[in-house]
């Protein structure tokens, strides 16, 4: 069996169609396999983060070819070595903030996850605009992982007087 090694690609540059297709076949080209990816359009910036495997040669075949598709493209790329992740047990949860955006939300939601140890496996954040006024809505939506010692009431009321004070609607749920 081959020895298969583990990267992480983050590219960041103007946002234009093909970026997302010139990445993967390259990847492809190269032997090597894309397992996980996000991608997203930010202001006028492509940002993606991703993970592929592969042989050591195909993971050098892929470094290589960032650089000439970084300067075709525009592009800039950061590759790292990782490893699959530790097997930890944890309570996987969903949370969902929003309200009128003001500065600060994310620090403050985040803050009492830190306090706990409680790790954001992922996170989306977005401005929204109500329908009929136009009034600006943050929206935060992450996944959790919980450690066992963590009681989940606890973080409840936690979230909930943080939410208060900031004039936040939120929902913690257990996901399946």
């Amino acid at each position: 069996m081959t020895d298969r090694k583990l990267k992480v690609m983050t590219a960041v540059g103007s946002d234009r169609p093909g970026l997302v297709k010139a990445i993967s076949t390259l990847i492809h080209g190269s032997g090597a396999n894309l397992e996980d990816s996000r991608m997203a359009i930010l202001g006028g910036e492509f940002a993606l983060v991703l993970l592929y495997s592969g042989t050591v040669e195909a993971l050098e075949r892929v470094q290589a070819g960032t650089e000439s598709l970084g300067s075709k493209l525009e592009l800039q790329f950061i590759i790292k070595d990782t490893a699959n992740p530790t097997a930890r047990p944890y309570r996987s949860y969903r949370i969902r903030v929003s309200g009128l955006d003001h500065p600060g939300i994310v620090e403050r939601v985040t803050d009492v996850l830190a306090l706990r140890q409680v790790n954001v496996e992922s996170l989306d954040t977005r401005l929204a605009h109500q329908p009929l006024t136009g009034t600006p809505t943050f929206v935060f939506d992450a996944t959790l992982q919980i450690p066992p010692e963590v009681a989940v009431a606890e973080l409840r009321k936690a979230l909930a007087e943080l939410c208060d004070a900031e004039q936040l609607d939120f929902s913690l749920e257990a996901r399946l």
